[in-house]
Parts: structure tokens; sequence; C-alpha cells
């Protein structure tokens, strides 16, 4: 059962409400409450919970109530309320009934297949269990799916960020979302799932570069390679140059001492060239014997040698690693440019290696010239492995050099192809953090199975709707229905016909004739009535186990109707498992009020707690306009009729000083109400017409004057009717302003007409 309205927020007139300060509710619950006080917005709270869903209107709302078993529903829970509940109300009627047209059918249970019942409640069971399972998996999905997207979400404004530092100009990564990132991983699943396809941040930093935007122009590089015997031929040839020696007659001191030697040698040319007959130097006479002596040490054989010996070292000198001018690294495009200062290092290493082999062969040749008889001089051969080097760091430049080519050449290309290589690292990056994969694999897995179990759901719905259609009769139902329709009404000319087509009942008069929308209020009334206690029985439904809500179903009743609606209700509401009864209507209110004060006195003669409760609906003055439901007061507890409850709530306005607009409103009905008792009584040939009736509750009044009444006719005419109310700002402002005094008036009438009724009245009034 509900036990109480903890929370009501912004529903309707109901604007902040909290319920926890009057008694719970009981088994049966009365509610009083005029028009205007959000008797009708309360019942489309309990509406609420028969959907489960809020009503568009009051979509904003929130609220909590309490259960039996202590457990709360609110407006986000409401899809999961467990109640069963049933509710009469303007909604139920607006849903179920088109006057003129139709009203939905009623299926009850032919009483021949009862017995069937039982396997239809299985069926139902073991629906609503499967229904939980795949609302409890959906929901499961939705949880993971969501989380899948936010991962999505985050991860893909990071790379936006990271891709944007690139390339501003690329639209594509310029506006890097949640969607990209998604395709980018459906496509690429394998990839991303690699672990190397998370780059190290050398790599990262050289794609990057690689990505920028800015082209530079095409390298011409001519290189120079080393071939691969070229230095091992040269060192044949100068070991043999170094191992030979010239024939000559040696004159000592000329080879003991290389610089005279050569001193004496270009001196002998000169002479030679001059045929000098004597030594240029000192004039002395060169002998004979002295030129023949040094012919024989410098002989032809000899200076030829020297000759060789002479161009061997000016070729030495040109010899060694091949002077190749590298490409500067900031030629190159930016990824590049470590890789060349690493190229350029190694090459001037290998260069340098392989100039010091040579710069061997350079002195041993210097030896040679100066002692060109020796023959032991050594020279050893370049290594072969610092030439393959040196030619290997050459072709490292060349492929450099070329691979900058390639992308000037195909520049957008080349630049797409590394914005993808960090697109996949990031993703990568991303996705194995997260354990994307795997999470996906969940969802998906979730959502086959949901599908699965959706259409198991189906099957099962087919399975019940066939059953409740071999169980359920449209006739059975109104047979039902028209049996109650004419107890209730006294006569049986209104029927229900189910009309196949229309897949609903039809209002027949007098037994022909297409469908009757041509209805009294009161007919309206009781066939909606009628119909919902019906339907309170459809499909099987246990009375015992539902909760009833009855919004005022004797509006258009005539006093005959009203007592037969109560009796209606009582004899078929008393077994529900928790009835609210809410009602304007003072005798209907009484009647309920005395079936429930009944049913507490018996409980209480044999020990058990009251189980019936009463509450009043209020609407403090105040703006904006907000009610309350309240604990009933004595007075709607106590008295015996409407009159003594008019009399009582007009009289506590008379002790007001001022009235604002919304009690203003109030006491002119209340007034009215208030003289149209009092004077029907006291005159009852004049009850159809107030004027006629106050006219003559004027004579023989000297406190009253003519004036006096006027003025009170004028007030409760005026401003008693709702739909000739004058809304303008003038006349709200009149009648808050001659409220309060009319309302002494009318007081003081009363007791000039009848002053001993008027006392006791007083007394009745101020002491509940």
């Amino acid at each position: 059962m509900i036990t109480c309205i903890n929370r009501l927020r912004q529903f309707g007139i109901f604007t902040d409400f909290n319920g926890t300060k009057i008694q719970k509710f009981g088994k049966y619950n009365l509610v009083y409450g005029w028009n205007g006080t959000g008797k009708s917005t309360l019942s489309n709270l309990f509406s609420c919970l028969e959907l489960r869903t809020l009503i568009p209107r009051f979509s904003t709302a929130q609220f909590s109530i309490a259960l039996e078993d202590g457990s709360t529903i609110t407006e986000a829970t409401l899809p999961a309320s467990p109640l069963n509940i049933h509710v009469f109300n303007q909604h139920f009627i607006h849903e179920n009934i088109n006057w003129d047209k139709s009203v939905k059918s009623i299926l009850l249970i032919a009483k021949e297949k009862i017995d069937d019942l039982q396997k239809l409640e299985r069926l139902k069971g073991e629906l609503q269990a499967k229904k939980k399972a795949y609302d409890d998996k959906v929901n499961d999905t939705k949880k993971q799916r969501d989380a899948l997207e936010k991962f999505l979400t985050n991860a893909a404004k990071k790379m936006k960020l990271g891709l944007q530092a690139i390339d501003t100009s690329d639209n594509y990564y310029l506006n890097y979302d949640r969607r990209k990132l998604s395709t980018f991983i459906q496509n690429n699943g394998d990839a991303i799932a690699k672990a190397d396809s998370v780059l190290p941040d050398e790599k990262v930093i050289e794609l990057t570069n690689a990505a920028k935007p800015e082209q530079l122009p095409s390298i011409t590089f001519a290189s120079t390679a080393i071939e691969s015997d070229y230095f091992k031929k040269a060192a044949g040839r100068i070991r043999d140059l170094i191992g030979t020696t010239a024939v000559n007659q040696a004159i000592q001191r000329l080879t003991d001492n290389p610089d005279i030697r050569d001193w004496v040698q270009t001196g002998l040319e000169i002479h030679n060239d001059h045929a000098s007959q004597s030594c240029e130097f000192c004039g002395s006479p060169f002998t004979q014997l002295r030129a023949e002596e040094l012919a024989a040490h410098f002989s032809k054989e000899f200076t030829d040698f020297q000759t060789r010996l002479q161009n061997a070292a000016t070729w030495i000198e040109s010899q060694g690693a091949p002077a190749n001018q590298l490409p500067a690294a900031t030629e190159l495009y930016k990824e590049f440019s470590a890789e060349s200062e690493k190229c350029q290092k190694a090459y001037a290493a290998a260069a340098k290696k392989i100039n010091h082999q040579i710069e061997g062969w350079r002195e041993a040749l210097k030896m040679k010239i100066t002692h060109p008889a020796m023959t032991d001089i050594k020279i050893a051969d370049v290594i072969e492995e610092d030439v393959a080097i040196f030619n290997e760091i050459l072709n490292s430049v060349i492929e450099l050099v070329g691979k900058h080519n390639n992308k000037t050449s195909n520049f957008k290309t080349e630049t797409s192809k590394s914005k993808v290589a960090l697109e996949l690292h990031f993703a990568a990056a991303e996705v194995q953090e997260f354990d994307y994969a795997v999470s996906e694999k969940k969802c998906n897995d979730l959502e086959a199975e949901s599908k699965n179990d959706f259409k198991e759901i189906e099957k099962l719905n087919q399975e019940v709707g066939a059953m409740e259609a071999l169980l359920s009769h449209e006739t059975v139902g109104a047979k039902e229905f028209n049996d109650i329709l004419h107890r209730f009404i006294g006569r049986s000319e209104l029927c229900l016909n189910f009309n196949q087509k229309k897949k609903g009942y039809e209002i027949i008069r007098n037994g022909v004739g297409e469908h009757d929308g041509n209805l009294s209020e009161g007919e309206k009334t009781a066939i909606a009535f009628v119909y919902f206690i019906t339907k309170l029985k459809e499909n099987g439904n246990n009375i015992k186990n539902t909760i009833v809500v009855v919004d005022d179903p004797v509006s258009s009743f005539d006093s005959n109707h009203l007592f037969h609606a109560y009796s209606f209700l009582r004899t078929q509401c008393t077994d529900a498992l928790q009835l609210f009864v809410l009602t304007h209507n003072f005798t209907y209110f009484k009647l309920v009020r005395d079936w429930f004060t009944g049913t507490n006195r018996n409980r209480g003669s044999k020990g058990k707690p009251e189980n019936c409760f009463f509450y009043r609906l209020d609407a403090p003055p105040g703006s904006p306009r907000h009610s309350l439901l309240v604990d009933a007061d004595d007075s709607l507890k106590n008295y015996g009729s409407e009159y003594h409850y008019i009399f009582k709530k007009l009289y506590a306005y008379k002790a007001h000083t001022t009235l604002n607009r919304d009690e203003a409103f109030l006491t002119a009905n209340l007034a009215r109400k208030l003289m149209e008792s009092f004077f029907t009584f006291k005159f009852p040939k004049r009850r159809s017409d107030i004027s006629q009736l106050m006219d003559a509750g004027l004579k023989d009044c000297t406190v009253t004057t003519p004036e006096l009444k006027e003025k009170i006719y004028r007030f409760i005419n005026k401003y008693s009717h709702s739909d000739v109310i004058e809304i303008t700002e003038e006349s709200a402002e009149n009648l808050a302003g001659e409220s309060h005094s009319v309302v002494g008036n009318i007081f003081c009438w009363m007791e000039e007409v009848d002053k001993k009724h008027y006392d006791e009245m007083v007394l009745v009034a101020t002491a509940v």
C-alpha cells in the first residue's frame, strides 16, 4: 500500500508539498476539497503511478511516494513501479471513452474458461521475469555503451588537440570527433591492437615533423663512391715502387747526406744547362774526373726513378676518401635532419679513417725519396671494411636525399601517410590503455543477447495475447456492464454493444440505431463510473490486490444517483487493497465519511487500530497559488451537513481585517451557498430565485437596509460563478476591497433574521 506522499513538487498547484507532517494513509482514505484546491491534480498523481510514466503536462514534476514495505517511488523509478493501481478521474474518461464514437472494450474472463487463467498467469509471470531480465540487460548495455561513447568522446578530444598542432588546415583533423575515431577503430582494429602501434617519443616527433604542411625544394646531390679494389691496386703499385732501386755508382757522402745529394744534383743540372767549365759556386775548375763521378752517381736510370718517386708523391697527395659535398641538414625536411646529421658525422669519421691510412702511404714515399736505395719500407692496405662503411654511409645519404625528393614530388601523399601513422599511434595508445576491444566485445555480446531476449519476449507476448484472446470476451464484458448500469440508473434503455470493426463498444439507446453520443451529464458520469468498476475485473484482475482511486464520481448526479453511486462504490470496492476517494460534494463526502467512521468504530470495539483516515485539500492564500493535503479538521469529521461547514469557513473569514484576491473569490462562493441554504430553509416558497429569497429575507429588517441587501446581492451574484467572473484588475481589486465588509453584513443579516439560529451556529462554529 501507499503510506505517504513524502514530497510533491512542480506538480500543478502542488508547487512544494511535504506530506510527512500529516497522518499516514491507511486502507481507506477520504479526501474533501473544493473545486480549485487541487483535487483533480492529486488524482493525476495517482494516474502517473498507474501509467508508470509522467503525464505530459507534469513532465518536470518531482515526487517521492513511500510504500508500506519501506521502499519509495520517484519520478526516476516510476517505470519500474510495482503498484497495481486503477484510477477513476477525467484522465481515465478521456483515455477510454469517446462520447461521439465509442467506448474501449472490456476484456473479462469467461466463466467456463476460468481454469485456464492459471496457465495465463504463469505465462504472464514468466513474461514479467523475462522483461525484467531484458530491461536489466538493456540498462547494463546502455551503461557499457555510454562508457564506450564517453571514452570515444574524451579520446577524440585529446587526439584532436594533438593532430591540430600538426596541421590546422586539414579539416579532417581540425574537426576530429567521436564518430571519426569510432570509424578509424573499426577500419584498423588489428593494427590498433598491436603493441608496436604505440610509437616511442622520438618516432612521434619525427612523424609530427613529417606531417607539417611546409613543402621544400628538391635536392641535387652528385656523389662519388670508392671502387671496391681501387685502394688495393694503388697499394700494389706503391709497394712495387718503394721496393725498386736504380743502378748507380754511389758517392758515399751523397748517399749519406740526402740534402747534399739533392743540392749537388740540382747544381749539376745547372752546370750542364750552362755548359760550365768551372764550379759556379767556388769558381774552381770542374775536372773531368769529378764530372764522371757525379754522372755515375746521378745516372739517367737513377734520375728517371727519382722522377717516378716524385710523381708518386704528387699523386698520393690527391688520394684519400672522395670529397663529396653532402647536403646540409637544414636543406632536408625536419624529420630527416637528425638522420642527416648522423650521416654527416659518420661520413666525416669514415673519411678520416681512410685518409689516415693514406697518410701512411705518403710517409712511406717520402722515406723512399729520401732513401731511394732502401727496399724494406712497408705500407698497409686500406681496410676493406672501412671502404665498405664509407660507401654505405654515402648510400644512406643518397637514400635520404631520395626520401626528401620523393616527399617533395608527392608531398600531399607523404604527409598524409605521416598523419595516418600518428592517428594510429594516438588511437592505439588510447584504446590499449582503456582496453576498448574487451569493452566493445562485451557490449556487442550484451546487445546480441538482448536481441535474442527481445525475440523470446515477443514470442511470449504472442502466446499471452493468444491466450487472453481465448479467455477474454468483449460480449461478457458488455453483459456485465449493462447489468450493472441498468441497476445503477434504474432503467435499461442504455446498453453497450461491442462493434468488431471499431474494437470497442457503442452506446445504443433503446436497442436500435447507431452510437448515441447525445447523453446527459448524469448518464455520462454513470457510464464512466460503471465502466471503470467493470474494468477492475479485466483479465482476471483481483481487486484484493488493487489500489483503487476514485475522483468525484458524483459531479453530475442528482440526489438519487448520488446515494446509488455511494452504494455502488461501497459494494464494489470494499475489498480493495487500498481505497482513495476524493470529492467536493459534501453529501457524498458525508456518506463515505460515515461508512469509514463506522468501520473504525467496529475495529475499535475489537481492539484493532483504525484503518480509515480523513483529509482535506487546502489552497492557502498567497501568490503563486499552491495546494496542501492536510488532515481533516473536526468540523469535517463531525458536522452533519455542508451548511455547518460553510458557516464555519465563512465565519472564520469574518475575523480577517483584510482578504486577498484568492480569499475574496472563495468567500463569494461560500457566501452564495450560505445565503441560498439559509433563506431556502426560512422561505421555501421562493427557493428557485436568489434575488426573491433575499427580498423575502429583507422583510421586517431595520439593520439590514435595501442598500446593504443590494450590495450583498451584487457581490455574490457577480463573483460566485466562475463562468461569469470578471477578471479585470479593477473588478478584482473591488472584490478584494468589498469582500471583508460584505461577509460582516451577511452575518449581521442572518442574526437579524434568526438570532437564536445564528447564536447556536456561532457556538457550533467556534466550539470545534
